[in-house]
């Protein structure tokens, strides 16, 4: 018996949900942007669940191991259940394309440079998250801070995207029309869930 299809949130993880470090190393760099978890406990009672898709390309440039991935996410997770927060599943790349690496620097791990289909923009790690949830992506959302997760979004088929601008960025004029432009993750969940007449 087929479970039957639902929306879910996609959400893109530095910059995000958490303050973006650049290809951050250390349990102790990692923390909620604010109005983050209570974002996210507004999804759960409304029964949308929420999956985190992230690109990690410092385990192929060498950065950090592939082992601290899960590190990361485990106190990630530690901080979303202190708060009441849940979330439904991590999906994590940690490749890199061969064109991003100008020259070889020798720390940049080859078997991990490859074409691949989940570093976004391309759409793997949204389908992997739509299946494994039973999500329906007509009814979906993707919600990240760079053009690259919402390209991604928009290839996995989600019907809407947020894009998370910084703050001394310029709103594009002429954006993209399944793409709404916010400040905050929070903002976004509270026009998702009005949209989906949730209040």
């Amino acid at each position: 018996m087929n479970e039957k299809r639902r929306p879910i949130v996609l959400a893109d993880r530095d910059g995000t949900l958490i303050r973006d470090v650049p290809y951050l190393s250390r349990i102790s760099e990692i923390a909620l942007l604010p109005g983050v978890a209570e974002a996210i406990v507004r999804l759960n009672r409304a029964g949308i669940p929420v999956a985190i898709v992230t690109n990690q390309s410092g385990v192929a440039r060498g950065l950090f191991p592939e082992s601290f991935v899960p590190e990361a996410h485990a106190r990630l997770m530690e901080l979303f259940e202190a708060e009441g927060a849940q979330i439904s599943g991590i999906y994590y790349c940690p490749h890199i394309r061969p064109e991003e690496i100008p020259r070889p620097d020798g720390r940049t791990l080859v078997s991990l440079v490859r074409d691949c289909d989940c570093r976004k923009p391309a759409p793997g790690l949204l389908l992997r998250a739509l299946s494994d949830l039973f999500g329906d992506p007509s009814q979906s959302a993707l919600i990240g801070d760079a053009d690259r997760d919402i390209a991604a979004g928009r290839a996995a088929g989600c019907k809407e995207g947020y894009r998370i601008l910084g703050e001394s960025e310029t709103p594009p004029a002429h954006p993209e029309s399944n793409t709404t432009l916010v400040r905050s993750f929070s903002e976004a969940v509270d026009l998702y869930l009005k949209r989906r007449h949730i209040f």
